[in-house]
């Protein structure tokens, strides 16, 4: 039934123009979570620049800063919300940033922070150093209530949240 209603849907939408692709839910939940990472960390990254940056600089320029903040959020995504994003989304994501992004700058707006930056599960220790300093050293995100960044050990995930299930710590 459902999968009937879904082609029903896609039909109507077709025969009147509109391209509409049909997935499984899990499918579309994963492409959802893959854009939001997208619009989270290329504009996180590019907007910290002292000079205008779109989301084609970040992909040829920032890369590595961009790859290790997807990892980390992805990572605790898996623990946080048993979303697994599907092999080849680095690659996707920079795909998109190269073809698409040269006229899309990276900007933080204080009204969508909590619809773009503050949905991933977690620590993310490195989200929360890019969003705090973008706060107090750029300006950006006055408006907008910024995790703080952990200072003392005791305030990071334990190895058991982190996905260490021995009890004595050891890996």
């Amino acid at each position: 039934s459902e999968i009937k209603s879904r082609l029903t849907v896609a039909g109507r939408l077709d025969a009147n123009g509109i391209r509409c692709k049909t997935v499984f839910y899990r499918e579309w939940r994963r492409a959802m979570w893959e854009r939001a990472l997208y619009d989270a960390v290329w504009n996180l990254i590019g907007a910290v620049r002292d000079e205008d940056t779109d989301h084609a600089d970040v992909a040829m320029f920032f890369d590595v800063e961009a790859s290790d903040m997807m990892w980390e959020l992805v990572n605790n995504l898996r623990g946080g919300l048993a979303v697994t994003l599907i092999y080849g989304f680095e690659d996707r994501l920079f795909s998109i940033a190269e073809m698409r992004g040269k006229d899309e700058p990276c900007e933080l707006i204080d009204e969508m922070f909590d619809h773009l930056q503050n949905v991933f599960p977690g620590s993310n220790i490195m989200l929360n150093e890019y969003l705090n300093y973008a706060k107090d050293k750029r300006g950006l995100l006055q408006g907008a209530k910024v995790p703080p960044v952990p200072t003392e050990l005791s305030e990071l995930p334990s190895l058991i949240k982190t996905g260490n299930l021995r009890a004595d710590g050891v890996i």
